[in-house]
Parts: structure tokens; sequence; C-alpha cells
């Protein structure tokens, strides 16, 4: 199996001392190159953006209001879904209730709640029951989306309203059309042409394996953290042999819950509160040069006045910059996997 390349080029920036602006210092800088991709990532020394301790969020968090989401209100606030799609009008399995999105992001998309139950769950409380049944209702409901035809699925997290999200109360939502998200399509097409033999997520897993960044394996589902991160504290989830979203099966989403709950664990022990996470299909003709990828990046606290963790270099030079490198990550999700 052809060997992955990582690549890192070690800088020395010359910079005034903090407290003696007379005074230079020299500073090492790490600038790593993603090997699928090409994408650069900037491991900074020096400086922690993490937090040092975590936000009261009783007061943002407290149901104040009308929620669509909680129990009382679903049933009138919610629609069902298309026969055609599913029999099951609302998809549920465990706690987790999958229904239509009033928000129209894709041609078929839908809202997934990780427990209608609870008005809000903290990250301790998204436990691997909670976030694997959620998984596996939305994979019941791409593949009846996938019965009308194939197409590009991807299901994707905000959480608390530093990630983006508009409603506190925990949720996903699947995006189902012909055309797939950029980040997504990129995936695919270099996956498809890479140029070593097989799958270049099994020579990554393989190579990747017990190493730094390998944080563990359950069933098919390969847990690490990537060599040039496009987001803090980023963590990995392939699934070998799984090719779409479709391809997953219930003990795929249960692993995949495990995974997602251990990363929410140790963000709680960084003083973390908000993430992202995606989880990207293969696509209408799903190569098997692909394997389906979960990523998670923590985002910003919610406080009053935050720092947001998106800058001109994210936002517009499509670089991240990091302070805490991926093997670090690794050895705190480690920890939290088992």
């Amino acid at each position: 199996m052809a060997s992955i390349p990582f690549v890192q080029h070690d800088i020395t920036a010359r910079v005034p001392q903090l407290t003696d602006p007379t005074t230079t210092v020299l500073v090492p800088l790490t600038i790593r190159v993603d090997p699928l991709t090409g994408h650069t990532s900037r491991v900074i020394a020096g400086t922690k953006l993490a937090p040092t301790s975590r936000p009261d969020l009783s007061a943002l968090t407290a149901r104040t209001a009308f929620c669509p989401f909680c129990a009382d209100t679903l049933e009138a606030a919610t629609g069902t879904f298309d026969p055609a799609i599913t029999a099951e009008g609302r998809i549920r399995r465990g706690s987790a209730v999958v229904v239509p999105n009033v928000m129209a992001y894709s041609e078929f998309s839908s809202v997934g709640l990780y427990d209608t139950s609870e008005h809000f769950l903290d990250l301790p409380e998204l436990t691997p029951k909670r976030v694997g049944d959620l998984l596996d209702a939305l994979t019941a409901y791409t593949r009846g989306v996938h019965g009308l035809r194939p197409m590009w699925s991807s299901i994707n997290a905000n959480y608390l309203p530093s990630s983006g999200s508009s409603l506190v109360h925990p949720h996903v939502q699947s995006a189902h059309d012909d055309l797939g998200t950029t980040a997504q399509r990129r995936l695919v097409e270099l996956s498809r042409s890479w140029q070593g033999s097989g799958s270049y997520w099994d020579a990554l897993v393989a190579q990747e394996e017990g190493g730094e960044r390998w944080i563990g394996r359950r069933g098919r589902v390969s847990v690490l953290t990537p060599w040039a991160p496009i987001g803090f504290h980023e963590v990995w989830a392939v699934v070998n042999g799984a090719h779409d979203i479709v391809d997953l099966t219930s003990e795929d989403c249960a692993d995949l819950g495990s995974a997602l709950s251990a990363v929410f664990r140790a963000y709680v022990d960084f003083n973390l509160t908000a993430f992202n996470w995606a989880l990207y299909g293969g696509g209408p003709d799903a190569s098997d040069r692909y394997s389906v990828l979960l990523r998670v990046v923590s985002r910003s606290n919610p406080e009053g006045v935050y720092r947001s963790d998106v800058t001109y270099f994210e936002r517009l030079e499509d670089e991240a910059v990091i302070d805490v490198g991926p093997e670090a990550i690794a050895a705190e999700v480690r920890s939290h996997f088992g």
C-alpha cells in the first residue's frame, strides 16, 4: 500500500517580546500540508486561545419561549415526511426524532433531534446512545430519499449560537440534492484521483493506526486527528467500507455515536461548549475509493463578548490557524474513547 507523505514546513518568526518590545525573540511556526487536499494549516506556538473556564450556560439554554423541538410542541410545530420517502411520518429511534426541515437548504432536508424530552443537553449528556440513535434515524431518512433517486447526502450539526445555531435545543440537519457541497465534492473527487493503489482512506488509517494522532477503533469506525486540521480540536472518524451514508449500518451509527460522545467529553476537559460536525456521503455514484468521513471541530464559547474562532485566515484565505496540535488533541480524546 502506498505511503502517504506528511509534509511540514518549520518556520522561525522574529517578533518583539510581549513584555519588552525592544527585545526580539524567536518563535517557531509549523505549516502542515494535508496530503489529499493540499490544504495548509498553521500550528502556532506560545499563544493559547482556548478558554481557561467554561461559561455558565443556564441563562442561554433556559426554555423561556416557544421551542418547536420539545416534546410538548413537536407534533403541532413540525410536519411529517412524504410517504414516498418513509411510511414512519416522523422517524424515531430511541429518544431521537427526525422531522422535515422548514429551511430549504437543499432539495430534501431534515432536522434530527437527539432528544425531545430535554430542552437542552450539555456535552456530557450527548451520550453514545443518544448520538448513535440520532445517526441511525438520519441514515433511515437518507435511505428513503435515495429511494427516489441517488444523490449527494450529508449530515451536519451546529450546537449553540456561537457555532451558527439559531435554536438552542440541540439538533442536526441533513441535506440531499444533485450537487452536494464544495467540501464534499472536493473530498470525493480527490479520493477518486489519488495516485496510490486502492483507497486513500484505507491507506491513511493503516498508516496512522497506533501513532500519535490515532485515537482508536470501534467496528468499522476508525477515529484519529488530522495531520493538517481545518479547525480547532478537530477529530475525524472514517467508516472503512462505507462509501455513502446509505451504507451505514445501525452498528456503524452506534460506533460513530461512541466516537462523537468521546470527543464531546474531551471538549469539556478543554473548557469548551460549542461545536460543528459534518458527515460526508460519497455522492450518487459512490466509489470504493472513498470512505464516509465525519469531521468535528470546536467553536467559540457563547459568552457576551467573545472572540470568534473564524478570522480572515479561515474565511478568506481558506487556511486554519490553531494553537493546540492534533497530537495533543488525540491524546485527550483517546483517554475518553477507551
